[in-house]
């Protein structure tokens, strides 16, 4: 609806509503222009589509804002379903967000360069008006576009996700068929590379007030994208907060493990919090088998306090076999059980382990003097009849301490 007491912005004498209604035609054709120089996805598009669709839309733009100007009014309902509608086509043809958005950015600042042009100093109170409805019409627009895209993105991802979730089940029960998992039946890979990923806690979990639950969600979304930007959008993944299992389909067993390790820094650095991971190369036909090792060396190098980063079978081979069940992995855990009656000690006892057995740094952690690490050490020697502070002591309560964690898990 006109709007009869807002004034038409005029410079150097000319409504600006005028200029655009003038010169539509020009002012379309060099944003168009405009967009293929500044931003590659556009100069990628066939010239029919950028001469069609990308014209329209443009024209479409410039008309409204000259409306908007010269009837001093906020957009309709349906002037911003329009500009919606046209984002919408463009995420179902899976063209990017961020060049849409650039694109509106790059066209409105075409046409305030156009419009201010031929201003002199007597102009400055039209043209700071003119920049304010600029930026409400931006406002307008990008939450349009940005809605409009979302709304044709999600049938698209709810599909994609869909079929990737099927997928990835499909590849980790066991009780499926030879016939099923044939790559050629049913667009499974020959190989896959198996991650069983565990999430550190990001720094912002433990300040007081921050919701913890959103923290853990942004933390999850970057590591995804950083997965998905390593794989070419092809990773099978179910992570959740505290880690999961992700399944990438390979071309042949060779894998770059340097290139992996890169990766999982990038997730790292991502997320802003540590990351580590247990990887193997499977067959599609024996990932249940593949991804449950993967875990249990997970485990292992959990449970013997390892630093974040990538890890096969061959890194804990001795500790992984330690570690299996059985009647030497329960006498060895044995070996603490006198300690059972002091959880104090335990505790300084995985610490002093976990901090590759440096008592300065075994008290930092548990927020005690290093006199009391020391006393709690001879403690923990004459309970056991070991002396856990030399070699031989100390290799085996590092084999008990991860019997214990197998036997016990927390």
């Amino acid at each position: 609806m006109h709007d009869p007491d807002v004034a038409p912005i005029v410079i150097a004498g000319t409504p600006v509503h005028e200029v655009l209604e003038n010169e539509v035609s020009d002012i379309v054709s060099r944003m168009v222009t405009r967009h293929r120089e500044l931003l590659t996805d556009y100069r990628r598009l066939p010239y029919e589509q950028l001469h069609t669709d990308v014209t329209s839309i443009s024209q479409a733009a410039v008309s409204y804002y000259a409306s908007w100007l010269r009837e001093g009014r906020q957009p309709t309902p349906a002037e911003l379903e329009h500009l919606g509608s046209s984002a919408m086509r463009r995420a179902e043809e899976g063209f990017p967000l961020e060049s849409v958005l650039a694109a509106y950015v790059n066209g409105f600042e075409q046409i305030f360069r156009k419009l201010v042009e031929p201003a002199g100093p007597d102009d400055l109170a039209a043209v700071t008006t003119l920049s304010i409805r600029v930026f409400e019409f931006v406002r307008h627009a990008m939450q349009a576009v940005t809605s409009g895209y979302l709304d044709g993105l999600r049938p698209k991802l709810a599909q994609q996700n869909n079929a990737q979730r099927d997928q990835l089940s499909a590849l980790l029960r066991a009780d499926r068929s030879a016939h099923l998992m044939d790559p050629a039946n049913a667009g499974f890979a020959s190989y896959y590379l198996v991650l069983s990923l565990l999430l550190g806690a990001h720094p912002d979990e433990k300040e007081v007030g921050v919701n913890k639950a959103i923290v853990a969600r942004r933390m999850l979304g970057r590591i995804m994208s950083a997965l998905s930007q390593s794989t070419d959008d092809q990773a099978l993944m179910s992570i959740g907060q505290t880690g999961g299992i992700v399944l990438v389909p390979l071309r042949d067993p060779d894998v770059d493990w340097d290139h992996w390790r890169r990766t999982l820094d990038a997730m790292s650095a991502a997320a802003g919090a540590p990351v580590t991971a247990a990887v193997a190369v499977a067959a599609a036909t024996v990932v249940p088998s593949v991804a449950a090792e993967a875990a249990d060396v997970l485990d292992v190098v959990r449970w013997f306090g390892k630093p974040p980063g990538l890890y096969r079978l061959d890194d804990v081979l001795v500790e992984y076999q330690l570690t299996r069940p059985g009647a030497a992995r329960r006498q060895l855990a044995s070996v603490l059980e006198p300690l059972d009656s002091y959880p104090e000690l335990v505790t300084t006892l995985m610490s002093y382990v976990d901090a590759a057995f440096n008592r300065r740094r075994t008290a930092t952690a548990l927020h005690v003097h290093p006199n009391t690490v020391d006393y709690r050490l001879r403690r923990i020697s004459e309970l056991l009849d070991l002396d856990i502070t030399q070699a031989p002591g100390s290799h085996r309560i590092t084999a008990a301490l991860a019997a214990r964690r197998a036997e016990r898990p927390r």
